[in-house]
């Protein structure tokens, strides 16, 4: 009899554990909260603003600035998307910075080779900067796929871009261990004359894993893409820039309202202004 009672108690008594223990469970955590988290989480080095910044970069100066203090290789692309697309394949896996070639920002070229400090420039497509022997090194893509691993000394994939619609979260998307060459389906770079695969070196990212959260949009220039990317930084495509319109782009600046965050293109509006839009969207989510 008392072992009897004793079995029933027994079986009460692991029934009342499982059902504490159900009772306990954990649940998952809400979405932002874990966006909120993982955003605020990732150390920043302090040479990156503590805020959102918005930058508007269709040539590619400003985000070189932001990203690179000096730099002993430059890749500049005439201003079509197949140019740069070709180019910004090669700048991600050199970790080099990207500048878009016109006759208006010749000058700014210049100058910017000599604020980095650069030795060897790769030009893609139609570039009206003169081939030197001087201390700076000028060289010309001759384009197609040998090209790349005669340049690069790296075996390279080749991933066809349908639209220039993809063109930004193709470069977003460009894996820096594997270099891959974005070939537009649409039209190849022009090939200026005496052009020759000559080497172009590669050197290591410069982020040391420290870069903002940055964000981007189909609109975001090539040349803003590739210059995070070739720093090392993730970029994050949204299909929205303002995060009261869309989750997925609140759970991808959540936290980060008063926090170093980079918007790539106007499209996102003032830096001050997604602030703002940024607390209210995590206030109405």
């Amino acid at each position: 009899m008392a072992a009897g009672v004793n079995r029933a108690f027994g079986v009460i008594g692991l029934a009342a554990l499982l059902g504490c223990a159900a009772c306990t469970a954990v649940v998952d955590p809400d979405p932002l909260v874990q966006a909120r988290n993982a955003n605020q989480a990732h150390h920043v080095s302090e040479r990156f603003e503590r805020r959102p910044v918005v930058v508007d970069d269709p040539w590619g100066f400003e985000t070189a600035r932001m990203f690179f203090d000096a730099s002993e290789t430059l890749v500049v692309a005439e201003d079509t998307v197949e140019a740069q697309l070709r180019a910004a394949s090669i700048a991600v896996v050199a970790h080099a910075p990207l500048l878009v070639y016109t006759p208006q920002t010749r000058e700014r070229i210049v100058a910017e080779v000599q604020r980095l400090k650069t030795h060897t420039v790769l030009t893609v497509g139609d570039v009206a900067i003169a081939q030197t022997s001087g201390s700076i090194r000028v060289i010309r893509d001759p384009g197609g796929f040998d090209a790349l691993g005669t340049m690069t000394t790296l075996r390279f994939d080749v991933d066809e871009v349908a639209s220039p619609a993809d063109a930004a979260g193709a470069v977003a998307g460009i894996d820096p261990t594997q270099p891959t060459w974005l070939r537009a389906t649409w039209a190849e770079p022009v090939v200026m004359p005496n052009a020759t695969a000559r080497p172009f070196p590669i050197h290591s990212r410069r982020d040391a894993d420290m870069a903002p959260v940055v964000v981007a949009t189909a609109e975001t220039s090539i040349p803003a893409v590739a210059n995070a990317r070739s720093f090392g930084a993730r970029v994050t495509m949204v299909d929205e820039p303002d995060p009261t319109k869309s989750r997925d782009t609140l759970l991808a600046l959540a936290g980060l309202a008063h926090a170093p965050l980079i918007a790539l293109g106007n499209q996102f509006g003032s830096s001050e202004g997604l602030s703002e839009r940024i607390m209210r969207a995590e206030v109405n989510y």
